[in-house]
């Protein structure tokens, strides 16, 4: 029988404890090696995880590497980012070749990029899922480019649904444009795509993260009419139903196929915060139900107008991976010199654990090995691998999955080469992804 032991604070005296409680959190001493799924996320956007292409030869050995890798840390799967910015890594008669690859958009990289590493990786034993974002267009700000949006669209390569279809395009307060998720021409794009992926390669799942209505608020002249003309009582209904229903048609339409295909959701670690926590506040982010945090977190039930839960109860989704990218202590001093906390990762894994209980839906945990080395409480490399032990006080916790591969071969991080070495000491054999 393994035995317990408290997590020591990094940065304050004591023990770690769960948010507004006097408990200290508890992990394993000893990590049991099962099998599982053991994910990384291969990030595209930005060039985040992948270079721009020089030759077929130097990109093939690139993705190669990128198996290899994989294969060292005894990992089983890659989410694999396809359609970064309504384009695509793969061949396809809907999106355009994505810039990432060559540095333009629609330019034929001369192979089939997805479809190459999706026999590789099978040729060694991973799995992969084909991870897109439903709605972004572009990450760059019109604003600092100082031109309209109807000039930017007119730079992206003719056969962008966003080029073609301009009135389906609105506009974040950032400046950055977006598919409009309330038209259903959108909804009806979007999941044909998924299902075109679905249907031409061997993947295990098509993924979309945390990214349904942007972080920052839309300004879409034309939203208040839509809204009216809804019948809904409120702007938040109306948005979380449009993304409801893209995640129902996607679902529906995977259900056509004649193989199974899991879809698969990473939403923001928060759903919504518990009532308890509210300090006295009123609004639809505070919820019964919700997860022990501050009152000021973000939730991507209203902040994303991304409603996870209903999903997994209507068994729309396959898996949920939540971003959990915080730290067990997640204790602060700030400019006003007081100690804060907002949210801890302990309290998070045990919501999602108990929510997925209810929902029947499988849980892997979205972890942050990027966040090494960026504040006093990611300075210490036990810190994924007592993450990895407390999942495993969770028996419903299928899997880990971690962002971002490039965080696997970063060697100027000190803490995060020392984690990873730690990692190697937990995952020392190929396991089965379940």
């Amino acid at each position: 029988m393994n035995n317990f032991k408290p997590i020591k604070r990094v940065a304050f005296e004591g023990n770690v404890k769960y948010y507004g409680s006097e408990e200290e959190v508890l992990v394993p001493t000893d990590y049991c090696e099962h099998d599982e799924l053991r994910g990384v996320w291969f990030s595209t956007v930005g060039n985040i995880d992948i270079p721009k292409i020089e030759s077929v030869e130097q990109y093939k050995e690139y993705l190669l590497g990128v198996i290899a890798k994989v294969k060292e840390y005894h990992m089983n799967t890659v989410v694999f980012q396809v359609r970064p910015t309504n384009d695509a890594l793969y061949k396809t008669d809907n999106n355009p070749w994505s810039a990432v690859i060559t540095g333009v958009q629609g330019k034929d990289p001369g192979f089939d990029v997805f479809g190459f590493f999706v026999e590789e990786a099978k040729k060694a034993g991973i799995s992969v899922h084909a991870w897109i974002n439903p709605y972004r267009i572009s990450g760059v700000k019109l604003d600092d480019l100082n031109i309209t949006k109807d000039e930017f669209l007119d730079t992206l390569a003719p056969n962008n649904f966003a080029r073609l279809h301009k009135d389906l395009v609105i506009m974040s307060k950032e400046s950055k444009l977006i598919l409009d998720p309330a038209r259903v021409e959108v909804m009806e794009f979007v999941s044909d795509t998924v299902l075109e992926i679905a249907k031409n390669y061997d993947i295990k799942a098509v993924h979309i993260d945390d990214y349904f209505y942007p972080y920052d608020p839309i300004r879409d002249p034309d939203e208040y009419q839509k809204y009216k003309d809804s019948g809904f009582s409120n702007l938040s209904d109306f948005r979380r139903n449009n993304v409801d229903r893209m995640i129902e048609m996607i679902h529906n339409k995977l259900n056509t196929l004649d193989k199974k295909v899991e879809f698969g959701i990473s939403p923001f670690g928060i759903f919504r915060t518990n009532t308890k926590f509210s300090d006295g506040k009123t609004g639809e982010e505070f919820w019964d139900k919700g997860s022990n945090n501050h009152a000021s977190c973000l939730s991507c039930y209203k902040g994303l107008y991304a409603d996870v839960y209903k999903w997994m109860k209507k068994g729309w989704i396959d898996y949920v991976t939540p971003q959990n990218y915080f730290d067990f202590d997640n204790t602060k001093i700030n400019s006003k010199g007081e100690v804060t906390c907002q949210v801890k990762y302990a309290d998070l894994a045990v919501w999602w654990s108990e929510i997925c209980k209810e929902t029947n839906t499988k849980l892997y945990m979205g972890q942050a090995i990027y966040r090494y080395g960026t504040d006093a409480n990611w300075k210490d490399p036990e810190e994924i691998p007592n993450q990895l032990k407390f999942n495993q006080t969770l028996n419903n916790v299928m899997g880990t999955m971690f962002f971002t591969y490039s965080n696997f071969v970063e060697d100027n991080n000190e803490t995060l080469v020392k984690g990873r070495e730690l990692l190697k000491q937990l995952w020392t054999k190929d396991v089965k992804e379940i």
